[in-house]
């Protein structure tokens, strides 16, 4: 395997409890990647990776600001060529504050800021604090400063998430400067329970191919990035690891790759996620439901498999908790 860009999900420890979160992250978490262990993931990759973007995000990596700028010191220093970190600007209380932390990740080696801001976001974080956050970003001249915006349904949809969402970014008009994304939220983890029966689901159930996370690039076959979070594991999408980075040479992890090893990502690749339907009703799964996507699909039966597959379906938050 190849890859072209790397996150490293520094915790999954947050301020804010999401409901959208494919990770489950929340302030009851602990735990986060040390110093360490990042910069020799870090060397490992860059000495023998084709890599190009590199970003540090969560849960909610500022919760852990020292480890948050040695890591992008080290990727400075190892010549990353794209270094990003996202973040729900909850500590931007005022310009000073936000300021400062801004001044010392630059010095580090940070290129880029993207600020997530929605309803899901919002119900934690005030969104005056991530505007002051972003006018800090601005001010200081990072190469690029950019807000991402999760919604349920397509633009001028009328739910009452994708409304507070477009409310949220109305409050934001008037910067500058700025690149705003509106992306659908994946209904992995916390979103799977909490926000999929509020989402229009067609009665057939899907039969697509996977969609494979469009921030990693290539495909199951030949993926062109990964993720590592703090627990060492190495996955392709949330949930689905490849390996543990902390136990076996991230190297040998990449080189070793053959999708038609793995058990989940086998049949993702060959059949979509309907494959895995079929695999769970050999393990028992009965309960008849609807699927709002190919994505929603594969997580529930996944969720389901996670008693006979647990070692490829990391880490166990995506599943419980």
């Amino acid at each position: 395997m190849q890859v072209k860009s790397i996150d490293f999900l520094l915790t999954f420890k947050c301020p804010s409890k999401c409901k959208h979160c494919s990770y489950r992250a929340g302030p009851e978490r602990t735990g986060f990647m040390s110093l360490r262990d990042a910069e020799r993931w870090l060397t490992e990759l860059l000495n023998t990776q084709p890599l190009k973007s590199f970003t540090v995000h969560g849960g909610e990596p500022f919760l852990y600001f020292k480890v948050l700028k040695g890591i992008f010191r080290k990727a400075k220093e190892l010549g990353a060529q794209e270094r990003w970190v996202i973040t729900n600007g909850y500590w931007a209380k005022d310009f000073k504050i936000a300021e400062k932390y801004l001044n010392e990740l630059k010095e580090a080696g940070l290129l880029g800021i993207t600020f997530s801001v929605d309803t899901f976001h919002q119900e934690y974080i005030p969104l005056e604090a991530v505007r002051t956050g972003i006018e800090a970003a601005v001010q200081i001249g990072f190469e690029k400063v950019a807000v991402d915006s999760y919604f349920l349904g397509c633009e001028d949809s009328d739910n009452e998430y994708d409304i507070s969402t477009e409310n949220a970014i109305s409050g934001l008009k008037g910067l500058s400067d700025v690149q705003f994304s509106r992306f659908k939220a994946t209904f992995e983890g916390r979103a799977a329970e909490l926000i999929a029966d509020d989402t229009e689901i067609e009665n057939k159930v899907p039969t697509g191919k996977c969609q494979f996370p469009f921030w990693l690039g290539g495909d199951l076959k030949n993926p062109e990035g990964i993720e590592i979070d703090f627990e060492g594991n190495v996955t392709l999408c949330p949930g689905i690891s490849i390996g543990n980075a902390k136990s076996k040479s991230l190297v040998d992890i990449l080189k070793g790759y053959d999708y038609r090893n793995h058990p989940i990502i086998k049949i993702l690749a060959e059949e979509g996620p309907i494959g895995l339907m079929d695999l769970a009703r050999e393990k028992g799964y009965e309960r008849e439901r609807k699927y709002i996507n190919e994505c929603h699909l594969c997580y529930e039966m996944r969720k389901f498999l996670y008693l006979y597959y647990s070692q490829y379906l990391k880490p166990a938050s995506c599943y419980s908790g």
